[in-house]
């Protein structure tokens, strides 16, 4: 189907759904340096993955993917599980994002 200039590219959303089911909760890790993180942190950050999913924009998924990124970058001993996790869930949401149209303008 042709891109419709007025017509939301909705493809990204057809990608694996692990960073939107894992990444609060090791992002809840990382921010608070405890495992496992308060409750009321790990629901704040699943409410923000919903709504970047459910607002369907694709470069506001990707600053959040990147976001997560640097937040796993900082990780310490205690939390070193998480920001390993982060590193292979968003590898491999961008290895499958390389196939969507458009991808090089993301990267």
């Amino acid at each position: 189907m042709p891109d419709v200039p007025w017509r939301r590219d909705d493809r990204w959303l057809s990608l694996t759904p692990e960073p939107e089911r894992l990444l609060p909760e090791a992002r809840a890790i990382l921010r608070s340096g405890m495992v496992p993180p308060p409750g009321e942190l790990v629901e704040c950050e699943r409410a923000l993955a919903e709504r970047l999913v459910v607002s369907g924009r694709r470069a506001r998924w990707e600053a959040w993917l990147r976001e997560t990124e640097a937040l796993a970058a900082l990780a310490e001993d205690g939390t070193a599980s998480a920001g390993a996790l982060v590193h292979d869930v968003v590898a491999n949401h961008d290895a499958l994002a390389l196939g969507l149209p458009g991808a090089e303008q993301l990267h």
